[in-house]
C-alpha cells in the first residue's frame, strides 16, 4: 500500500490519502497597476481606482479571463423589407453601369 507524506516544518510526516492542508488566512497586498493610456479616449490611467472609474464613466466592463461573458450573440433580426431594398439598390447600380457602358 502506498503512503503519503508532506513536509511540515522541515520534517516528513505521514498523512492519510485524503489529507488536505488547513486553509491559511494570509493577507495579500497587490501592487497598483502601472500607468497606461486609455484606448477609449487617450487619457492616462494611473491607479486601479481611476481604472474602475474610467470604465464606469464610459459604460465599459473588464472581461479578462471571465468566460461567462463570452456568450454567443443572438442574431439581430433584419427590419421587414430590408432584403428587398438591398436587392433593388444593387439592381439600380447595375442598371446604371449598363447604361453608362452603352453611351
Amino acid at each position: 500500500m502506498k503512503h503519503r507524506y508532506v513536509q511540515i516544518d522541515g520534517e516528513l510526516v505521514e498523512v492519510p490519502r485524503d489529507w488536505m492542508p488547513e486553509p491559511r488566512a494570509d493577507h495579500h497586498i497587490m501592487d497598483d497597476i502601472k500607468p497606461y493610456r486609455s484606448m477609449i479616449d487617450g487619457s492616462e490611467i494611473t491607479s486601479r481606482s481611476k481604472h474602475r472609474e474610467h470604465l464606469r464613466a464610459h459604460g465599459m466592463i473588464e472581461v479578462g479571463n471571465d468566460s461567462s461573458l463570452h456568450k454567443p450573440r443572438q442574431p439581430i433580426a433584419s427590419p421587414p423589407g430590408l432584403k428587398e431594398k438591398v436587392i433593388q439598390a444593387v439592381n439600380a447600380v447595375e442598371e446604371r453601369k449598363r447604361r453608362s457602358k452603352c453611351h
